[in-house]
């Protein structure tokens, strides 16, 4: 495999960053995106990177190989002071690169973030019970199970699944 590269999603990336999101709600049944896609405009996805990057508790970071998109993390929180500590994180990885710990590479650089900017003092995720990777890679990184979301999200046949609610606290 080629160099990977890190580094924070910029407007010029919106595109991009819009066709691997459509690519990999098709690809997996894992997210909560699907066949429908990210439905964004170029011109959506530009204005949310800009407000991404204006705050300290937000961050949207890119894997890439070779110039591709090949996995991302984001970090969104609110900007209400009682609880702009509280991030959401999101984090998908094209199914072509999987296996060679870029979503790994992703969780850690991510968590230096967080570690970093001080602000983020809960960090949040959702998974689907089943996808039992990504749970093992979160927990390794250091997220617990806090509560299990009872038909939580259905699968690709339409029977309704758990989803584990995943916190770290800083």
């Amino acid at each position: 495999m080629a160099e990977i590269i890190v580094r924070a999603a910029e407007p010029k990336d919106a595109q991009k960053l819009i066709d691997f999101l459509n690519a990999v709600g098709k690809e997996t049944h894992f997210l909560t995106l699907d066949d429908a896609g990210i439905l964004m405009t170029e011109n959506d996805m530009i204005a949310y990177l800009n407000q991404i990057n204006e705050k300290a508790n937000n961050a949207y970071l890119l894997a890439l190989v070779e110039e591709e998109i090949a996995g991302v993390v984001s970090l969104t929180a609110d900007f209400h002071e009682r609880i702009r500590h509280i991030g959401e994180l999101f984090i998908a990885v094209r199914k072509s690169f999987q296996g060679y710990g870029i979503g790994s590479i992703l969780m850690a650089d991510m968590i230096d973030f967080v570690e970093e900017t001080g602000v983020i003092k809960r960090l949040e995720l959702q998974v689907q019970k089943r996808n039992e990777k990504a749970v093992h890679i979160y927990q390794k990184n250091g997220f617990e199970i806090e509560s299990i979301r009872k038909y939580g999200a259905k699968d690709e046949n339409g029977q309704l699944i758990d989803v584990l609610e995943m916190v770290q606290f800083f």
